[in-house]
This record gives C-alpha cells, structure tokens and sequence, in this order.
C-alpha cells in the first residue's frame, strides 16, 4: 500500500525545497498541496516532472481549499472556485496524479429559506468534477470535513446519503477518508465509516488528534485506535493510498513508522 506525504509539512517551504527534502528523507510518493505557496503552475510543474525523474516520485494533488466553496449559491464566487478546482484536476493530471482530492461544499444560511439549496448545487458540482476527471481519467477523492464547520459531509451517514445520490452515475467520484476530521466527531466515526463506505474509501489522510481539534498531529499522539484502523483497511483497494497529514517530515517518519509496523 503506497504511503504518501503531503506537502503540508513543508508549506512554508518552496515546494521544490520541500519535495527534494522529503525525498532525501526517503519519500518517494508526495500529495501536493495545490494552494499557497504550492500552487501549482508551469514553472512548478516542469520542477516537480524532472525530480520525479530523478527520485522515481509519485505524485497526488489537493485542490485548493482556502476560500473555497463549490457550493455557494454565489454564481460569481462559484464560478471562480470551480475554476480554481479544474485548473487542478488538468495540472494534477500534467504530473501524472491518478487522484486529486477535492473539499466538499459548504452551507449557506439560504438554507435555512430553501433548504439543500447548497446539497443540490454541490450534486451539480459534482457531475461537472465527473466530466473532467473521466476525460482526463483520474479519480476525485471527496474530503470530509471536521465536526465544527459548515460542511455538507462530516459524518459516514453524510457520506452515505451523498453516495446514494451519485454511486450509480458518477464512476470517478469517490472518497477520500479523513481520518483525524473523524474523529472529531467521536471515536466510533472512523469505524462506523469503513464498515458502511469502505468500498467506495480510494484514498485515505492519515493524522491524529485528541476528538476535540483538528490537530494534525503525528499518528500515536492522540487517541485514535490505529491498530482497528490498520487491521480495517488491510483489504480496501486505495488508488491513492494513504497520505501522512502531518505539520512537519519529523511528524511523518514518525507517523511512517508507526503506521508501516502496524500494516505489516
């Protein structure tokens, strides 16, 4: 099972910096984080082709996020962040990523004057991301989200109903399991959620936290359950792996041990 970081852990590297660091470290599979100071362009991607060559890299990409919201019921700030969000799927595919993660939507307080205005736009959303990635063929891991937001998906029962809307029509939309945002919501969500969704989990982001904040802390700094974890996700067939979601590569080669001793 391919073990990536992501390259939150040197976001306030330049991304070339950060990804010949990880490498020398023993990285050779990156999820790269398409915003800030990472986001992607020409020039970066021409630099992440060649060291891919050089370190035999793999690559993931996640879409940009801050001041993202696929589904306002904004048309002008909507436009500008699917925009955004297909820029990312062509250039992820450009350095050779089989799956970009995507952020799920947001509410709006229009829904509380017409409710699922937001679900229903980000059902829309979701067959224009389809489109694209089938062209492309790629695979869109959808986020959830932590307990303290507006998002439409935190929990498996969101997820579940978002999949009874499009597992029939929309192949490459898919979930990318968060696990830390998890367990935000309580200890049982993670399980609760690959025993009902397992099939449909392609990609997963691994951190830890203590169930209050979204901490992204390296894995056995918290209390979530990493040996249930491991031992549920041993058959799952993950096109993206699983992704280290850590602030630092300290963070990850611990996280790395750690989760290598317990999938072995």
């Amino acid at each position: 099972m391919d073990i990536y970081i992501s390259s939150l852990a040197g976001i306030l590297r330049p991304l070339k910096d950060f990804v010949v660091k990880a490498a020398n470290e023993g990285f050779r599979n990156m999820e790269i984080i398409d915003d800030w100071s990472h986001r992607l362009n020409s020039r970066k991607i021409k630099e992440l082709l060649e060291l891919g060559r050089s370190y035999s890299l793999k690559y993931l990409v996640h879409a940009p996020f801050d001041g993202i919201n696929v589904s306002t019921p904004q048309p002008s700030l909507r436009r500008a962040s699917l925009k955004l969000i297909e820029r990312s799927i062509r250039n992820a595919h450009k350095i050779g990523a089989k799956l970009i993660v995507v952020h799920c939507g947001f509410k709006s307080p229009f829904d509380y004057f017409r409710p699922k205005t937001t679900w229903n736009i980000f059902l829309d959303v979701l067959k224009f991301m389809n489109k694209i990635a089938s062209e492309l063929d790629v695979y869109i891991g959808i986020e959830n989200m932590p307990s303290n937001t507006f998002a439409l998906i935190h929990s498996y029962k969101d997820a579940m109903t978002l999949l009874d809307e499009i597992s029939s029509s929309l192949e490459r939309i898919r979930f990318t399991l968060d696990v830390g945002h998890l367990n935000t919501i309580s200890n049982d969500e993670i399980k609760e959620f690959l025993l009902n969704l397992g099939r449909y989990v392609i990609h997963v982001h691994v951190h830890d936290n203590k169930g209050e904040n979204d901490d992204h802390l390296p894995i056995g700094s918290g209390n979530i359950d990493w040996r249930m974890f491991a031992d549920m996700i041993k058959g799952l067939k993950l096109i993206g792996g699983l992704t280290l979601e850590v602030m630092s590569i300290r963070d990850a080669k611990k996280s790395l041990m750690l989760l290598t001793r317990l999938l072995s």
